[in-house]
C-alpha cells in the first residue's frame, strides 16, 4: 500500500503543470480574452513579475494574479496531474472550484 502511495505522489510531482503550461491553457480555453487578461495582469504587477504567480506544492500548484501591486490577489486555478481546475469566486468570498 505504501509503495502505491509513493508511486502516486511521484507521478503527481512529475505531472505538476508549470507556469508556461498554465499560460497556454488560458490562451487555448479563453482565446484572446485569456491572453489579454494575462497581459493586463503583467502590466499592473509590481517589479519584474509576469502577472501570473504560481504556488508550487510539489504535487499540485495554485495559480493567481495580483497581490503584489495595484491588483488585489485573485486565485485563478489549481493545477494537478497535467490538468487545470479553475477557481470561481462566489459572492460570499468563498472560492468554488469548477471541475
Amino acid at each position: 500500500m505504501s509503495i502505491f502511495f509513493i508511486a502516486v505522489l511521484i507521478a503527481l510531482a512529475f505531472t505538476n503543470p508549470n507556469e508556461a503550461e498554465f499560460r497556454a491553457y488560458m490562451q487555448q480555453k479563453h482565446g484572446i480574452a485569456g491572453t489579454l487578461s494575462l497581459k493586463v495582469a503583467s502590466i499592473f504587477s509590481a517589479g519584474t513579475s509576469t502577472g501570473v504567480h504560481r504556488d508550487n506544492y510539489i504535487v499540485c500548484s495554485r495559480y493567481y494574479v495580483g497581490g503584489d501591486g495595484i491588483l488585489p490577489r485573485t486565485d485563478l486555478a489549481w493545477g494537478i496531474a497535467g490538468k487545470f481546475f479553475e477557481i470561481e469566486e462566489k459572492g460570499d468570498g468563498a472560492p468554488a472550484v469548477r471541475f
